[in-house]
């Protein structure tokens, strides 16, 4: 493993990894080595995942539901060899332009952040192919917690409609859906080219 770039890092710390502010939500027993997420993210752009729909149906297996830098890698390897610019797909040159290991996080990844930012104990493995809505627990408003330290740090809330590098069986990718008005959230599932406007990029970086 790389030298360590920090030490005594805990969950929930603002660290800077390539000039980007990002939030730690796993980290080892040594404090120096885990996972971030950038605190900013890509909103507000149309076909964020992929607007190339002559692409649809040639889109490389990213089927890796556990590690996101992968399904990236492979993506990038598919435009490189195909000759695709990678502006056909937003998300994923807005990870690349943030510093090299920076990627679009898998489902499994995605789950993880959100066991951490809902304040679970201990890790649950979710059944990521149930729509069932989870209840948020207002007692134990931990993810309000997260979102403003976020907020304060110059970022922006964990919200509604973060989606994934992992696309499953059926060529859907997972998107996160955050009812605030009946706080649940639960993952939904959409093709590559309906990723739209209203959903958001978050990139993750393992340090």
């Amino acid at each position: 493993m790389a030298h360590a770039q920090f030490s005594d890092v805990k969950k929930g710390d603002i660290i800077e990894i390539d000039g980007v502010k990002a939030i730690v939500w796993q980290v080892d027993e040594t404090g120096e080595h885990g996972c971030a997420m950038g605190i900013k993210a890509l909103r507000g752009v149309d076909d964020a995942w992929c607007k190339n729909k002559k692409v649809d149906d040639d889109l490389p297996a990213m089927n890796d539901d556990s590690d996101g830098l992968a399904n990236m890698q492979v993506l990038c390897a598919f435009a490189e060899k195909e000759g695709i610019p990678m502006s056909d797909f937003p998300a994923f040159e807005w990870c690349q332009k943030l510093g090299p290991d920076w990627y679009i996080p898998s489902v499994k990844e995605l789950e993880g952040f959100i066991n951490f930012w809902v304040g679970n104990e201990q890790d649950m493995d979710w059944d990521i192919d149930d729509e069932t809505e989870q209840a948020l627990d207002n007692e134990r408003p931990y993810y309000k917690q997260i979102n403003n330290k976020m907020l304060d740090a110059g970022g922006i809330s964990f919200i509604n409609g973060v989606f994934t590098s992992t696309i499953n069986t059926d060529g859907k990718v997972y998107v996160f859906s955050f009812n605030r008005n009946k706080n649940t959230w639960s993952f939904r599932k959409r093709s590559p080219l309906r990723v739209g406007k209203y959903m958001v990029a978050r990139a993750f970086r393992r340090f």
